[in-house]
């Protein structure tokens, strides 16, 4: 390393970033060596520790920003704190949009027409991030909506939801997003049904998840779904067995749970006329607690930006433009491109 003469930190911002890598390495190996020979640190530990070597880790990279600081007089302006969203766009994610009420809007779907969601369920549950959009209000159902975040909650995929709507004639309107987890605990709240149903569907897919896949039929191309078995239990489950198995694969359906939730669903509520629409108002009741709206807009000012950036606390961010909806990205991958970018024109 050649350093720079009568400077708080020496080195140039390339070296830094470089020596962070490897000490990062170096405690990380001296770690691994002190747990297999001194069993230290306990498993309870390995959070703590394993915090205290990345911020370890960053001190290069600390020093040379305050070497610039310094350097400069003391502050850090926002003119030196840029968002390149051509790079950041590199590293976002904007989603899969579901259709409308997963793919059959305005009517009940129950028995065999629950096959016609299951194509729309396996594409949402495919994608890191799944945008919804209210549209006018009228193109989701809580029950649809239910459905959806069941799957995402039980295979854990995906992991972001994006609300959007037409606002003001504008399409794809920002509204907020949430953890599937998050907004199916306040989902359940809302009407008594949605948590029976979900626990009977529950309980139905987890007996027949029991059996594993079937056995081929003569001449080895067919399967056939079998009857319950004497000790299933429960109406749900025993009147079924069609939707367990695939009859083309032998195995599984792995969206069960989500066929007979709709199922219940459809014929307990939507058949009624009793499903709600959900509009950006009732939007707003329903997920107040865990809807997180905080955006970064990319016709903003530098200013707004930075300052939008800095005050998020959540490790995730959403970027929009004029208020439209564009990805979801990584609050770490930003502070990361800012401090890279910083560090270039130091």
């Amino acid at each position: 390393m050649k350093p720079r003469d009568h400077s708080f930190w020496p080195f140039t911002p390339k070296v830094s970033i470089i020596t962070a890598v490897v000490v990062l390495l170096v405690l990380l190996l001296l770690t691994g060596v002190l747990r297999v020979y001194t069993g230290w640190p306990a498993e309870s530990a390995n959070n703590t520790v394993l915090i205290g070597i990345f911020i370890l880790s960053l001190l290069p990279i600390v020093l040379a920003i305050l070497n610039v600081v310094i350097e400069r007089g003391g502050s850090i302006g926002y003119g030196d704190l840029k968002i390149d969203f051509s790079k950041i766009q590199q590293l976002s994610n904007s989603g899969f949009t579901v259709p409308a009420n997963i793919g059959v809007r305005g009517q009940y779907v129950a028995d065999s027409g629950t096959s016609n969601i299951l194509e729309t369920l396996r594409a949402a549950t495919s994608s890191g991030v799944a945008v919804i959009d209210l549209e006018d209000g009228h193109a989701w159902w809580e029950t649809r909506l239910l459905v959806l975040l069941a799957g995402a909650d039980r295979l854990k995929k995906p992991d972001k939801i994006v609300f959007v709507a037409t606002a003001e004639a504008r399409e794809q309107t920002y509204l907020g997003w949430a953890r599937p987890g998050d907004l199916l605990e306040q989902l359940l709240k809302e009407d008594p049904r949605y948590l029976r149903t979900f626990y009977a569907a529950r309980a139905a897919a987890a007996q027949w998840a029991l059996l594993g896949p079937l056995a081929v039929l003569p001449p080895g191309s067919y399967y056939n779904a079998p009857p319950p078995p004497p000790w299933m239990q429960g109406i749900l489950a025993l009147s079924h067995a069609w939707m367990a198995f695939s009859t083309t694969t032998g195995l599984p359906n792995e969206l069960l749970t989500e066929q007979l939730l709709q199922n219940e669903l459809g014929q307990t509520i939507e058949s009624t006329g009793g499903a709600k629409h959900i509009s950006t108002v009732h939007l707003d009741n329903l997920f107040k607690p865990v809807l997180i709206k905080k955006q970064i807009d990319k016709n903003w000012d530098n200013e707004q930006q930075t300052n939008a950036l800095f005050a998020n606390e959540d490790p995730f961010i959403v970027i929009t433009e004029s208020g439209k909806y564009s990805a979801i990205v990584s609050a770490q991958s930003l502070y990361n491109e800012v401090l890279r970018g910083y560090l270039k024109t130091a």
